[in-house]
């Protein structure tokens, strides 16, 4: 007997706009205010500063105790609408719908909301009405009801864009994105709208976007099977995530794609990991949902023992707590796992269990959506009441407006009468006055002509003194630049140490440059060295011209280090030049670099880097071999791979560690690129945004069929295309070699 299981895995929530950012506020932060603010409450008027107040609280509140938050909800509900204060009342329904909201009771929630989006739209606040609609589509999305969502959403995306506001935009676009990654025929829609988010999370610097976008991203690779990207990305993510909750379901996501890899320890290892993390947080569905990913890993993996223990750690929380989705899979989990061990007793107990919850959780689905039904009737009821009392109230506004009218029409004549008379004979003491102050004006004018021209010379003066200055300056610099350029290496030593095919397309912020590249050959062994140091123009030169003496003198002609050999010397040397001494408030000046030790006979590579990575392209027809860890993106039949460096520079640092070095066996026709940060980090484009790496990236892919000065060419011509008329914000170096 062979039973399917099914595996069940961790989905992020939707986020609802407006709580992104007090999800993330400290807790004892809230309690100082909230307490404050209660404090003051006995001692204040009955005003809209009261509503403000009460408002405050319940929002700060609403995530960790929704049921204060609905009390001070409704008590700033009933002042505002005493108070006639329509912010208020708006927002009171807001909060009181956040408070439903937290405990789960969505029927109510999205009453609340409703009556709050129709205040907002009565007083024209779109910043408010934005903000409701997110949160009616995400009452929607839980209630599956996927259409609603992605309307509500929309319309809220539309609002932001009209008036800018890119927080807003870029909560929406991943709502959307959420909404659209539960529906397996649209998961390509889904990662077009998180990768938008994530281009306006990097704009505005948005780090709370930027996370839960790259982990949403990451999930939608999953369900793609693209391991690899989900990978890419779900890494991405741990890197922002502070919280263990978020960084548990990263890491358990992570686990799982590995495992859909077939690298099952490496996956068991990222569960265990996750399974730590929520040992120190209260949250145990999140937990039940890590344990049965591992539980999974386990049954792919053939460890039916290991499955069975971790299925019934789950099923143990699971039961506690009521969790019937997970409780479901746990049963068919545990049931194909007795039925591998051929112990059919207890593999169909567990069928049947599965069965009767099944039953359950179809008897609570069942009873949730009639009590949709009915409060979609009962709101329409409301609504047709509403709209009869509106009728009469109408029919007596018409029978009193045209008396209104008589008395409004005798009044305003008087009135007409008295501004007219009024008008006049200000007209004429405005007259007056005006002719008096022309008269001084006129002789203030002419006392000030004579002042401006004398003002004017010295002008003059300092303008001829600061353009002779500035010739001296730019002199000096022109002669440090050809300093500079000859310690670089000529076009004839390229020639003669570098592969044929190559190009180093090297441009400077200003005269002269941070940036510099060095090349020489030691027994066969082909050093490449590119590096970006501290600042740029006159600054930047001198650290790269340190940089050049401080190479020159390391490697001789018959010896050389271990790249992260090379690294810890130089380090060692800037920090003894520099008298860095490690403390706070020194300067940090110092350098990122990459150093490639290429064996021209085995085509072995050693490469080690300082908070700069080395990119490697191969034709995916061949085997990635050792590359294979360092996948990163393929694109038109080739496939990269990113080695990164370490993360620290060349200088003082707060935590300084070993440098590493890894060693790849390159294949003929591969090709390395070593480069600064100048070119991704560019802006411009038709947003001025970055260019970024994922965009370098995919531009390098794209040229792999063209010849290296080719490559060269596009490459330049790309950057000033996407630069357009901005200012180029740092020095830019890329070096491409072909094997």
């Amino acid at each position: 007997m062979k039973l399917k299981y099914r595996q069940l895995v961790y989905r992020v929530c939707p986020v609802i706009a407006g709580l992104l950012f007090l999800i993330l506020l400290p807790s004892a932060a809230q309690n100082i205010s909230t307490d404050s603010l209660k404090t003051l409450l006995g001692s204040m008027e009955e005003d809209t500063l009261k509503v403000k107040s009460l408002n405050a609280i319940a929002a700060a509140v609403h995530k960790s105790d929704p049921q204060e938050a609905i009390r001070y909800g409704t008590r700033a509900r009933e002042l505002a609408e005493k108070l006639e204060y329509r912010k208020g009342l708006a927002e009171a329904h807001k909060n009181i719908g956040l408070g439903y909201y937290e405990a789960s009771e969505f029927t109510k929630a999205l009453e609340a909301f409703d009556s709050s989006l129709e205040i907002y739209e009565f007083i024209g606040d779109d910043r408010g009405v934005a903000n409701l609609l997110s949160n009616l589509g995400a009452i929607y999305y839980n209630d599956s009801r996927y259409e609603a969502a992605i309307e509500h959403h929309l319309r809220a995306l539309r609002i932001a864009e009209k008036i800018e506001d890119s927080t807003r935009i870029g909560t929406s676009l991943l709502n959307i994105g959420l909404v659209y990654s539960e529906q397996p025929s649209a998961l390509s829609r889904a990662k077009e709208y998180y990768l938008r988010a994530l281009d306006i999370g990097e704009a505005i610097d948005y780090k709370a976007l930027l996370a839960f976008g790259s982990i949403n991203l990451g999930e939608v690779y999953f369900k793609l099977q693209a391991y690899d990207s989900a990978l890419y990305f779900l890494e991405q993510s741990l890197d922002m995530l502070s919280e263990p909750f978020y960084r548990a379901a990263a890491l358990n996501y992570m686990g799982e794609s590995y495992a859909g890899k077939g690298d099952y320890p490496a996956a068991l290892e990222y569960h265990r990991e996750a399974l730590e993390l929520m040992g120190e947080n209260d949250d145990v569905l999140q937990k039940v949902i890590i344990l049965l990913g591992t539980a999974g890993t386990h049954y792919k993996q053939g460890d039916t023992r290991s499955a069975i223990n971790f299925f019934e750690r789950a099923r143990d929380i699971a039961e506690e707590i009521g969790a019937y989705p997970q409780l479901s899979e746990i049963y068919r989990g545990l049931a194909s796992a007795y039925a591998d061990r051929n112990d059919f007793r207890n593999a169909y107990h567990f069928m049947a269990l599965q069965q009767e919850t099944d039953n359950i959780l179809y008897r609570l689905e069942t009873e949730r959506r009639t009590g949709d039904v009915m409060f979609s009737y009962q709101l329409e009821k409301k609504e047709a009441e509403i709209a009869i009392l509106e009728q009469q109230a109408e029919i007596e506004q018409l029978t009193s407006r045209r008396q209104r009218a008589i008395i409004l029409t005798v009044a305003l004549f008087g009135i007409l009468l008295l501004v007219l008379a009024i008008g006049l004979y200000n007209r004429m003491r405005f007259v007056r006055e005006t002719n008096r102050k022309i008269n001084t004006q006129k002789a203030e004018i002419e006392a000030q002509r004579d002042q401006i021209r004398q003002q004017r010379d010295q002008i003059q003066q300092q303008h001829d003194m600061v353009f002779l200055q500035k010739k001296l300056i730019t002199d000096s610099i022109s002669y440090a630049q050809r300093i500079q350029s000859a310690l670089l290496p000529s076009e004839e030593i390229l020639k003669e140490l570098m592969p044929p095919e190559h190009f180093i397309f090297f441009r400077p912020k200003d005269i002269v440059s941070g940036d510099f590249y060095w090349v020489k050959e030691v027994q066969d062994h082909l050093i490449m060295v590119g590096a970006d140091c501290t600042g740029h123009g006159v600054p930047g030169a001198f650290m790269s011209m340190l940089g050049i003496t401080l190479l020159n003198s390391m490697v001789g002609e018959r010896c050389f280090d271990a790249p992260s050999a090379m690294l810890e010397r130089l380090r060692q040397k800037i920090k003894e030049l520099l008298v860095q001494e490690g403390k706070s408030d020194e300067q940090k000046d110092g350098m990122e670099m990459v150093i490639a030790i290429l064996n021209k006979r085995s085509r072995e590579l050693h490469f080690s880097g300082a908070n700069t990575p080395l990119y490697i392209i191969r034709n995916k027809r061949a085997p990635a071999g050792d590359l294979e860890p360092f996948a990163s993106l393929d694109i038109d039949g080739y496939q990269l791979f990113e080695l990164k460096g370490d993360k620290q520079p060349i200088g003082t640092h707060w935590e300084e560690t070993p440098f590493t070095t890894r060693s790849i066996k390159l294949s003929e026709q591969d090709t390395l690129y070593i480069f600064s940060d100048g070119y991704v980090d560019q802006y411009g484009g038709e947003n001025r945004k970055k260019f970024k790496s994922l965009n370098f990236k995919k531009l390098l892919l794209a040229l792999q069929d063209r010849s290296m000065e080719d490559q060269k060419q596009a490459i330049e011509e790309t950057f000033e295309t996407w630069k357009g008329d901005l200012e180029q914000i740092d020095d830019v170096s890329v070096i491409g070699v072909r094997i």
